[in-house]
């Protein structure tokens, strides 16, 4: 332990900053002791505390000017003195500029590392647009906006060397290299993020492979993260659940389905723009719980008794039908008389997230005047 300890000290110790800051240190100290001893010999009524304040406000150049030298000798140590404070603090300010632009090209480089916890892993840059995109849902989403964004990727958009100052202020770490090894997940910490989008470009299929085996690797090692992405081809869906990944959108599903429900009733697109963006108006949701972890009394109630009873209590919910699970597809504008099960999700529009746990007690109240 001690050793160690030590050998941290050895290795700081070895850097060139460090030893020039160790060297400004020992003359600062030996040029107040020469100047306190200086003064306090040769100038009149001078103690050598009095010789060390002034020592200290000549180096600093603060000169208050309550101490002043009268004989030659202490003129030729105050005007050292005073030289050298200048140069010390001139050195010392050149290795603190130095440090931190090293620092600010080392995040823009991506060769940093991020220690900090519960943040947002956001995996490859298909382009800076869409990147841009995304970090504009994620400012407006209430359960994401607050997170810290950490940013990989193996290679960045026209090849550039650093990341450009506008997705720099967006995020608050950069990891450059290969999402799929394992050492660049550990640097950008990701045992211990709260979540992991992979995004990837319409025009390199290939990409679906690298992310599904990388988020693979992040629910084999770190389960509890949630792990979701973006697949250029549609048949890449049916494997998530296969790496334990908990979901994903096809691209280009989206974008053939919406394009010829566009073409039948021109307009739809606003439509779903508004439902899939988080800057307002409304959203579509899934509720956070169960039906079965309403309690005891959640059972044995129809689709349709829900739907009056949101109503009846003006709820500000527009419920659209159920899910099962994460993987599953939702059963939405179902029958009336269905049944809701324990597992069953709530698939509802609303303008915010809704709380049905919290709000559980007075719902099921009210299903049971109905029933």
């Amino acid at each position: 332990m001690h050793f160690y300890f030590f050998k941290r000290i050895l290795k700081k110790l070895s850097q060139p900053e460090i030893r020039i800051l160790i060297v400004l240190a020992a003359v600062f100290f030996l040029m107040v002791l020469v100047f306190a001893f200086v003064m306090s010999t040769y100038e009149k009524d001078v103690t050598f505390l009095d010789g060390l304040w002034t020592a200290y406000i000549t180096l600093t150049t603060i000169g208050y000017g309550d101490v002043s030298a009268a004989t030659p000798q202490g003129r030729w140590v105050t005007v050292l003195t005073s030289m050298l404070g200048i140069g010390c603090f001139g050195i010392l300010t050149g290795i603190i500029l130095e440090r931190a632009m090293q620092r600010r090209l080392k995040k823009m480089k991506g060769e940093g590392k991020h220690t900090g916890t519960g943040h947002l892993l956001i995996v490859n840059v298909p382009s800076y647009s869409e990147t841009m995109e995304l970090m504009k849902e994620l400012d407006y989403s209430p359960d994401y906006k607050h997170i810290p964004r950490v940013l990989v990727a193996s290679h960045l958009p026209n090849n550039d060397k650093e990341i450009p100052s506008f997705l720099s202020q967006k995020i608050g770490a950069f990891i450059m290299g290969l999402p799929s090894a394992l050492e660049t997940l550990e640097r950008a910490n990701a045992g211990h993020a709260k979540a992991c989008v992979f995004t990837s470009a319409a025009s390199d299929p290939a990409m679906d492979d690298t992310n599904t085996l990388t988020a693979g690797l992040i629910e084999k090692n770190w389960p509890q993260v949630i792990t979701v992405m973006t697949c250029s081809r549609s048949e890449t869906l049916g494997n998530l659940s296969t790496f334990g990944i908990d979901g994903g959108i096809s691209t280009t599903d989206l974008q053939m389905g919406l394009l010829v429900q566009e073409l039948e009733d021109p307009g739809i697109y606003q439509v779903y723009s508004e439902l899939s963006s988080n800057s307002g108006g409304n959203q579509i949701y899934i509720s956070h719980s169960t039906v079965g972890s309403w309690g005891e009394n959640a059972q044995n109630f129809s689709f349709g008794c829900l739907k009056i009873a949101a109503t009846q209590l003006n709820l500000p919910v527009e419920i659209l039908g159920i899910q099962k699970t994460t993987n599953e597809k939702p059963i939405l504008n179902p029958e009336n008389k269905l049944v809701l099960g324990s597992i069953d999700h709530i698939v509802y529009m609303a303008r915010k997230r809704f709380d049905w746990l919290g709000n559980s007690s007075k719902v099921l109240e009210q299903i049971k005047k109905l029933t």
